[in-house]
């Protein structure tokens, strides 16, 4: 399975250390109509496209409640479109002071270019607001040759896998074996799974793990080693096919997954042609016939 593209998420994966923008943005839009969103009610589903994310708050009796006390109506659509026109507000107020590469992605792109691998990305970020933060992670020298929102999927979001197959099909990449998915939040593996790529976790800067930079560098290791594996946890159980610390952790896992193609690839001797069905390859992957003869022998 040579990987032939790696699809990133922005915020808390290649941007935005604990990904903090989306949840200050958050939580301003909500105070603005005098609604106390705790923080970790919204990291529950960071990921998701904007709106559908506001609608699972106001899904919370708590959040509810209060906005009907205020007298701010009982239209629940209305509700979610007047917090999302905040929302939009406030984060672009912060998007671009919050831009800052992770730490180590430099490295790995580095990597990928050098090996030809083509880079993407996926968001739960409007193209707005791509396009406020694209040109300040391009001037650190991050430019995804693809950036995919719901605008371009019929508003078809995260958890589903149709922005990643969306840009797959740019990249012209058909096997989505062939491509790892990197995000930070339970709906990039979701997102990694459902379009049949390869999901993987990264760990520090996460919103799984949900700590700024200066929070995280001052714990003590045995915290510090705590936290990273109750993310772990969470990433796995939630379907991830590899979790890594850091984001240069991803070139040794690129490596084992080619190398691994490269012993395989000699031992798919077949008598047949290669158009025939997925089951008949995998079945042709077991050599019943000389096995047979074997023991006859």
């Amino acid at each position: 399975m040579t990987i032939q593209a790696v699809v990133f998420d922005w915020a808390g994966t290649t941007i935005d250390y604990g990904s903090r923008a989306p949840i200050i943005a958050f939580q301003r839009a909500f105070a603005h109509f005098g609604i106390t969103v705790p923080e970790p009610v919204i990291r529950a589903d960071v990921g998701l496209d904007k709106e559908q994310h506001i609608a699972k708050i106001f899904g919370e009796p708590m959040a509810w409640t209060v906005w009907q006390a205020a007298g701010y109506g009982h239209d629940r659509d209305a509700a979610v479109q007047a917090v999302y026109a905040q929302f939009k507000l406030e984060i672009q107020r912060v998007l671009t002071e919050t831009a800052t590469l992770k730490p180590g992605l430099t490295t790995l792109l580095d990597y990928l270019n050098l090996h030809h691998v083509a880079i993407a990305s996926t968001s739960g970020y409007t193209a707005d607001m791509i396009a406020q933060v694209a040109p300040v992670a391009a001037e650190q020298g991050y430019q995804p040759e693809i950036n995919v929102t719901s605008e371009l999927t019929g508003g078809v979001g995260r958890p589903q896998g149709d922005m990643l197959n969306y840009a797959m099909q740019v990249l012209h990449v058909t096997n989505p074996q062939n491509v790892i998915k990197v995000g930070d939040t339970v709906n990039d593996i979701l997102e990694g799974a459902n379009a049949g790529a390869i999901s993987v976790g990264v760990l520090e800067g996460s919103n799984v793990v949900g700590l700024a930079e200066p929070e995280y560098v001052n714990l003590t290791p045995a915290d510090r080693q705590q936290v990273l594996a109750d993310a772990r946890r969470v990433f796995m159980d939630a379907g991830a096919d590899a979790v890594v610390d850091t984001l240069p952790d991803l070139i040794p896992l690129i490596e084992r997954f080619n190398v691994a193609e490269q012993q395989t690839a000699p031992l798919l001797l077949t008598p047949g042609p290669l158009t025939t069905s997925r089951m008949v390859k995998e079945t042709m992957l077991v050599d019943h016939g000389t096995w047979m003869m074997s023991t006859k022998r």
